[in-house]
């Protein structure tokens, strides 16, 4: 059997700059490409010095995974595609491809602009960077190569989120990112087809932690926004306020009225797995 190598670049022991680079096969596969935003220099960042000593990056590598659209999951993409130098593929959904460059234009204006830090990406370079996004759909199968393919299920956790099965000839990595395997009101759980893969790398930040309930959770949520309303926080006097309130909360799935009025309403999670479904919303959205 062949071997298969796994070199977490981030986070192999705290939570930020999730980066892992898997080699199956003869395969050289990097997971993520997250950002620590807990420092300011280039810690921030996952140690690439690792993949390769010798030759250009996009040489060593056959393709680059992004899972989600958090920037502990994808804050360093335009640093290494345009200033360390990968130029190859980057895979990733529809509605990832869409947030992504928003969030990381947002961090950039804060780190950059704000801060004045040095030894940043540009907005230009994230352009750039998302030119070499390949977006998928749930459940296609992806021919990266003669040998080498991919496929994204549906993660929940935030819109877009997807666990990607990595497949060289008979030997196959499991990677979940961020999951969630308990439906709310917008997104659902997690589901992966029936597999044995050699290898799963799964998220195991919250593994023992015990969540309140989901009633419990909402109740907190609504407390929180009827006491910021009754201090004259936004909202109170500006219409315009609360109509971005239930707006980014419509952009997910359903409307923040939904969770503010009914929490007596038997509970009725919709599933999203449909791919289209959740593409849609994406754009939708933005």
């Amino acid at each position: 059997m062949p071997e298969i190598r796994v070199t977490p670049l981030g986070a192999g022991q705290d939570v930020g700059r999730s980066c892992i680079l898997v080699s199956i096969a003869g395969k050289n596969v990097m997971l993520d490409c997250g950002m620590h935003m807990g420092f300011n220099d280039d810690r921030r960042f996952p140690d690439f010095s690792y993949i390769t000593q010798n030759g250009r990056l996009t040489d060593f590598l056959d393709c680059v995974i992004i899972s989600h659209f958090h920037l502990d999951h994808c804050g360093a993409l335009p640093y290494f595609s345009e200033m360390v130098g990968y130029d190859g593929p980057i895979y990733m959904t529809h509605p990832t491809q869409a947030i992504c460059p928003i969030l990381l234009e947002d961090y950039r204006k804060i780190a950059v602009d704000k801060k004045g830090e040095a030894n940043f990406f540009t907005s230009q370079m994230i352009k750039d960077c998302m030119k070499k996004v390949v977006a998928v759909h749930l459940h296609q199968t992806v021919q990266v190569d003669d040998e080498l393919e991919i496929k994204a299920y549906y993660a929940g956790h935030v819109l877009g989120a997807a666990m990607f099965q990595i497949k060289v000839g008979s030997e196959s990595v499991v990677y979940t990112g961020d999951y969630n395997m308990t439906p709310d009101r917008h997104l659902g759980a997690a589901w992966i087809d029936k597999c044995r893969p050699n290898l799963l790398i799964t998220e195991s930040t919250y593994a023992t932690t015990i969540r309140d309930s989901k009633r419990c959770r909402e109740r907190d949520f609504l407390k929180k926004v009827h006491e910021t309303v009754e201090r004259g926080g936004k909202g109170a006097h500006e219409p315009e306020g609360a109509h971005l309130l239930l707006h980014g909360a419509d952009r997910e799935g359903q409307p923040l009225l939904q969770a503010v009025h009914p929490l007596d309403q038997p509970e009725d999670p919709q599933d999203f797995r449909a791919e289209e479904h959740v593409r849609v919303q994406a754009h939708q959205g933005l």
